[in-house]
């Protein structure tokens, strides 16, 4: 399987740092033109400064109180093409595994080792101690493996069990709980263990439990944690691919060219979706949380955007979300960043108060300059 996972070639970083390459930077100046320009001057402000950027595709949503969203696209986006929004999977993949949790009425702080039935985690070095759902989803569990690379497309990909247990690259090692439990460590490892839960305890495949769970329920008719995609079966949606010539990353340098790399890894890092059904998620997650909607179970929205593990510098983790803390230790931005190999996610969203709106801005970028870009759109919108 070696051969063929990394057949689109695979170098390891310090060979790949030869080739000497940075990307651009974001105009200091941008995110504060974003701010205080008028509405109807947005769109070309972002074509701009992303077509300078060399970003070949770039999405943005945004949704002032309940208004409909306003959405942008720029290069080859389109309002019906898809793309990986990597870590931002970690918050919808929350909702559906604590969505699935509350109906069976199981407890977030139960031990579910034994629930786990297509791994057994007690052979995983540190698996021998409790495990739960609450430590493995705000990365308390002291679970390894920060994040993931994907595999080239036609890649034989490995079973969920096999990324955690018995990893087919030789740079991977099987997951380990060796971190403290109840301190703060970011795990991809974690939200796999979680993946493989909901599967077992469900029966049915992550991708099909969201779409029941969430993604009927909410209309988000563009999004899949479907992998590896089909182009032929989510027509007439279909994928926009990355753009990363000399991308580097977690240690390897694997080239994109309007392509993409598969994550069996769904809910860390595998979702497929819309800047327009991201907010429409996001949205959806606020109005549960304040009792508006019935379309998540209220206690999973409240637990996911209360603070659950101190990242320190004013930010908290919650369950699937960052969350950026006022001096009071109260909630004032629910957010998460994102990085697939040439994907670049993020989203912001606040509940607004009496003087200002609620508001949500997600943007995802198809290349990796579109990080800096990503954070200057979302900074800049939600500050207006």
């Amino acid at each position: 399987m070696l051969n063929q996972c990394w057949k689109a070639i695979a170098i390891i970083a310090p060979l790949a740092a030869l080739a000497g390459c940075s990307d651009p930077q974001v105009d200091p100046a941008f995110g504060s033109q974003l701010r205080d320009a008028p509405v109807a001057t947005i769109e070309s402000l972002i074509g701009t400064e992303s077509e300078r950027l060399g970003v070949s595709a770039l999405s943005v949503s945004v949704v002032d109180g309940a208004d409909l969203p306003r959405i942008y696209h720029f290069g080859r986006s389109h309002e019906r093409g898809l793309m990986q929004v990597a870590s931002l999977s970690k918050t919808v993949a929350a909702a559906v595994i604590l969505t699935l949790a509350h109906q069976r009425g199981i407890s977030l702080d139960n031990d579910i080792r034994s629930q786990v039935t297509s791994l057994d985690i007690a052979l995983l070095e540190g698996g021998d101690r409790p495990v739960t759902l609450r430590q493995l989803l705000s990365h308390t569990s002291g679970a390894s493996q920060s994040g993931y690379p994907g595999y080239p497309r036609d890649s034989d990909l490995p079973s969920a069990s096999e990324v955690v247990a018995n990893p087919p690259r030789f740079f991977e090692s099987p997951l380990t709980f060796d971190g403290e439990p109840g301190e703060f460590r970011y795990s991809g490892g974690g939200y796999m263990i979680a993946q493989i839960w909901a599967e077992d305890v469900s029966g049915k495949p992550f991708a099909e439990l969201a779409d029941e769970l969430l993604f009927s329920p909410l209309g988000m008719e563009d999004s899949t944690f479907a992998q590896p995609i089909d182009d032929a079966e989510i027509a007439p949606l279909f994928v926009v691919g990355a753009d990363a010539g000399f991308n580097i990353f977690h240690g390897v340098f694997t080239p994109v060219e309007n392509s993409w790399h598969d994550y069996p890894e769904q809910a860390a890092a595998g979702l497929w979706t819309t800047s327009k059904d991201y907010a429409r998620f996001a949205a959806a997650l606020l109005d549960a949380a304040s009792g508006a909607s019935e379309a998540i179970p209220r206690e999973v929205a409240s637990a996911m955007i209360m603070p659950q593990a101190e990242m320190g510098k004013g930010r908290a983790y919650g369950l699937g979300a960052m969350l950026v803390l006022d001096s009071e230790g109260s909630v004032q931005r629910v957010t998460h960043s994102g990085a697939n190999t040439g994907y670049r996610a993020l989203f912001a969203a606040t509940q607004g108060s009496e003087s200002r709106p609620r508001r949500i801005v997600v943007s995802l970028a198809n290349t990796v300059s579109g990080e800096g870009l990503n954070k200057a759109i979302v900074d800049g919108l939600m500050d207006r």
